[in-house]
């Protein structure tokens, strides 16, 4: 991860409104659909739009995580968005995020664990972006969830690991919560995610 202090000083606040409203997105499918273990496989056209806007998002920061962290990498792919992005948070494996009153845990980045792990929901993402006639079953719930559930680690990451602006303002979600956020505008986080600065 890079020093505190080299750290580039802001990003821009549009990608934190940007996720609450791809999350809204989501959160406004669940009037139609419970979401649980049993429903992952479902599909729609709705979940293909969502899943190409988010898995965009990711690859955004993303890459701003690879131009901050490792400059040489062309990042072009998931290869090397990988490898940048595990040099500077190798803990991202086993960060959690929080399915609400559901009581579900995600872990988004877990397949990276395993040496050439690649991730279901990006390769999904990738399939519909290209073929989405013959692979509209990848766009499911399931999916969809699991990359909402990335580009909000890669929100709190960008915010407290490359970035200057800390997690204080990182609040508002409807469905998601993640170590590092804070709770409500008043109370602020109690926990906090791998390889961030001052924690485990």
């Amino acid at each position: 991860m890079k020093n505190a202090s080299n750290k580039p000083k802001y990003l821009d606040p549009s990608h934190w409104d940007y996720f609450l409203k791809l999350e809204a997105d989501f959160a406004d499918t669940l009037r139609y659909i419970e979401c649980c273990e049993a429903n992952e496989a479902a599909f729609s056209t709705e979940f293909a739009k969502q899943l190409v806007c988010i898995c965009t998002e990711c690859e955004a920061l993303i890459k701003k995580i690879c131009k901050a962290t490792d400059p040489k990498n062309p990042a072009t792919n998931m290869g090397h968005y990988k490898r940048s992005t595990l040099k500077a948070f190798p803990g991202i494996h086993k960060a959690p995020v929080y399915l609400g009153r559901r009581r579900r845990t995600l872990h988004p980045f877990a397949d990276w664990h395993t040496t050439g792990g690649r991730l279901e929901w990006w390769n999904a993402y990738q399939d519909i972006k290209h073929h989405r006639d013959s692979n509209l079953e990848k766009a499911n719930l399931g999916n969809t969830l699991n990359a909402l559930s990335a580009l909000l680690l890669l929100e709190i990451y960008l915010h407290a690991g490359i970035f200057a602006n800390g997690t204080k303002e990182l609040y508002g979600t409807r469905l998601l919560r993640a170590p590092g956020m804070p709770r409500t505008t008043i109370e602020p986080a109690t926990d906090s995610l791998p390889n961030l600065p001052g924690h485990s």
